[in-house]
């Protein structure tokens, strides 16, 4: 498996090839945003760990165009008080975001999981097209309908989409929710999914500040409602 480091900082870039060639994965190296692209384009890596604090072309631009080419899988490296930019970050198509510092426990742990849901997204046989309420999700494309109207999400949100779908009327709490979203369960994931939910809401709920779909259990956590019409 080869895996693109994408980061200015080149002590850093330095310590993550050590661990990963360490664990045996092959390493591509970047250390600006227009280097990142190129060399993206050269190796075609299986995942990109990208620090969003690039030169030339901010890692944010580098992931926006990545998403746009191709369904490339993307990790962001942020530092540990940067809550904007992992949400900025996701909302440009990556899969997850790591804080810096972080163990190399956490880092295998990470791109684990990503690489495991990226493999399951692009299987042959994959899940149906599923309704509920309004809505009509395509998993495999990630593809959304609330009536007849496309719905732009981000592969993250159409998994979350699908999870709360495929349990209609069921609560599911932040760790249920980790651990099929993204692989682990760590308690720190809360303002991950949060976030998610949040924007996940601001586009298919009508009104998202009185969400009628996705709702929120205080205490225990979110569930998919499909309210049922009153009869005239």
């Amino acid at each position: 498996m080869k895996i693109m480091v994408a980061d200015h900082d080149r002590d850093m870039v330095d310590m993550l090839s050590f661990w990963l060639k360490g664990h045996g994965y092959e390493v591509v190296r970047a250390f600006d945003g227009e280097q990142a692209i190129k060399r993206w384009h050269e190796a075609v890596p299986d995942l990109i760990l990208l620090d969003l604090h690039l030169s030339k072309r901010d890692g944010f631009a580098v992931c926006q165009q990545m998403r746009s080419e191709t369904h490339a899988t993307a990790l962001i490296l942020t530092g540990s008080d940067c809550e904007e930019d992992e949400v900025r970050g996701l909302e440009m198509g990556a899969d997850d975001y790591l804080r810096k510092p972080f163990s190399l426990r956490q880092l295998l742990a990470h791109i684990t999981a990503v690489m495991r849901r990226s493999s399951h997204a692009h299987a042959d046989a994959g899940p149906p097209v599923i309704t509920g309420g309004p809505f009509t999700l395509d998993p495999m494309r990630h593809e959304v309908l609330r009536g007849e109207s496309k719905v732009k999400v981000t592969p993250t949100e159409s998994r979350l989409l699908h999870l709360l779908m495929t349990h209609t009327g069921q609560v599911l709490t932040m760790g249920i929710i980790s651990s099929r979203i993204w692989g682990y369960d760590e308690v720190g994931n809360a303002s991950l999914i949060k976030t998610h939910i949040h924007h996940l809401r601001q586009k298919v709920e009508p009104d998202a500040n009185s969400p009628r779909y996705i709702l929120t259990i205080p205490g225990r956590g979110y569930t998919f409602n499909v309210p049922v019409p009153v009869e005239q």
